[in-house]
């Protein structure tokens, strides 16, 4: 037997009752709501002859966690902190919870929150504690009109008036509910007559009340925008390295590789660091190798940890003066892992909650950072006198076709809330790729060359990616 909230939306009046109750029973700290009534509407007015007519609507929607059938939260917690009881109810399992917030940005109806108090994600559920005692969730029993009930329902589909989400198409879904419900939500929503009104008529009215507390505004994400670039710095720089002694025959240059080679292992240890500040609870870090089976954040540990392997590895190798074969085979290896990194952020991203990452430009913006400040960071610190004018040739190149794609993805772009930064970040694209240009056509590159098109480079990534985390919007 398992659970559902039934709302017969056209009966409710929108008194919060169930907000602030829910509020009460679990002691939710200020600005944290489990359970939250969209107050929504539209219309307008228009003249007809000498008289104006209306057709303003308004109507309440009351939702929370909804314990669904495959709840993605758990899917993606790389630590499998959430556990499905058999009655269905979605729990997380606090001792485990490192508060990274990945099962909030995967879940479609906003529903984990994290508690900065405790720097763990928290959730409704469902008053487990009262149904054990045999009582109804508090904001059942606190709807004055009884709009809001608890139903026990099986495998089959519900029966009688309404609907049941999970069995409708996605254009039938009322506004604001997501358009999709792979999840299969256990909801039964009697919606309001008004519901059936269009998204582009109808807006969340209080948007600023309802706003989940753990949210993050792109200026909170830093961390994040660091490990990326930073992690993905390191395997743009790795395989390039490894690609300069293959194709190149650059083995004989081992002295001149090794600042490279190093500088790999330092901004893959700056990477770990900056990671643990995104995380609420880092403590719990250990655990996010628990979930393997199908968190791509598991996969993502675990392939930055088989590159920290390998490349210490072929560093220890190349400082011990070993060549090739051995020390190919094992850059090799290193490079492999650090391209497993970029594949396996790529899918960390491309999520349906969030559809301005789900799209193949998120891996074409992470292998664009990785071939941008890999060549030009491999280019930065190899000698340009002690170095054959084709392999700088070859980084600059790499360069020029990075800033391109940039400029590319900036011209593609249709949407976006900061239009001025886009605006810049294209004009530092076309001023690397200008650049770039004159270096090629250069017999050498002049003295501080370099460290300037990596520095233009660098900002241009970190616009990009700012810009890549404001593209997600709230799911409801």
């Amino acid at each position: 037997m398992t659970y559902a909230f039934r709302l017969d939306a056209a009966a409710c009046t929108g008194c919060k009752a169930c907000q602030v109750a829910c509020k009460d029973e679990n002691d939710l700290p200020t600005g944290m709501l489990w359970r939250r009534v969209y107050e929504i509407g539209g219309g307008s007015w228009a003249r007809c002859g000498e008289a104006w007519t209306n057709d303003v609507f308004a109507w309440s929607l009351s939702l929370a966690c909804n314990h669904c059938v495959h709840p993605k939260c758990a899917g993606v917690c790389p630590t499998d902190a959430y556990l499905v009881r058999p009655d269905g109810i979605v729990i997380i399992q606090a001792e485990k919870c490192t508060g990274c917030g990945y099962c909030a940005w995967a879940c479609p109806y906003d529903a984990p929150q994290l508690d900065p108090g405790i720097g763990r994600m928290t959730k409704c559920h469902l008053c487990a504690h009262r149904l054990d005692l045999g009582l109804p969730p508090a904001c059942v029993a606190a709807c004055p009109l009884r709009c809001l009930e608890l139903i026990q329902v099986d495998d089959a589909e519900p029966q009688g008036r309404g609907m049941a989400l999970w069995h409708l198409p996605g254009e039938e879904h009322p506004f604001p509910l997501p358009a999709f419900s792979r999840t299969e939500p256990h909801l039964l929503l009697l919606p309001h007559p008004a519901s059936g009104r269009s998204a582009s008529a109808a807006q969340v009215n209080n948007r600023e009340e309802i706003a989940p507390l753990g949210r993050q505004p792109v200026h909170q994400e830093l961390p994040l925008l660091a490990f990326s670039l930073l992690a993905q710095g390191a395997a743009g720089l790795m395989v390039v390295v490894f690609l300069l002694d293959l194709c190149l025959g650059y083995t004989q240059y081992t002295g001149l590789t090794l600042p490279p080679l190093l500088t790999v292992g330092g901004l893959l240890t700056a990477a770990l660091a900056v990671a643990f500040l995104h995380l609420g609870t880092p403590g719990n870090a250990w655990r996010m190798l628990a979930h393997l089976q199908k968190s791509w954040l598991s996969r993502e540990v675990l392939c930055l940890s088989a590159f920290g392997v390998t490349w210490a590895l072929a560093a220890g190798l190349r400082l011990l003066g070993v060549g090739a074969p051995a020390w190919s085979l094992v850059a090799g290896l290193s490079a492999l892992c650090g391209a497993a990194v970029i594949q396996s952020m790529h899918q960390i991203y491309r999520l349906r909650s969030v559809p301005g990452w789900n799209t193949v430009r998120t891996l074409a913006e992470f292998v664009l950072t990785a071939l941008s400040l890999g060549c030009l960071l491999t280019a930065l610190l190899l000698p340009v006198h002690a170095v054959p004018a084709q392999v700088m040739r070859v980084l600059i190149a790499g360069a020029l076709a990075a800033f391109s794609g940039s400029a590319l993805l900036c011209l593609a772009a249709t949407g976006g809330n900061n239009r001025r930064l886009s605006l810049v970040r294209l004009v530092l694209a076309g001023l690397g790729i200008a650049a770039s240009t004159l270096l090629l056509l250069l017999p050498a590159p002049p003295p501080g060359a370099m460290a300037g098109l990596f520095l233009l480079a660098l900002i241009e990534q970190a616009l990009g990616r700012w810009l890549f985390y404001d593209r997600r919007k709230p799911n409801l």
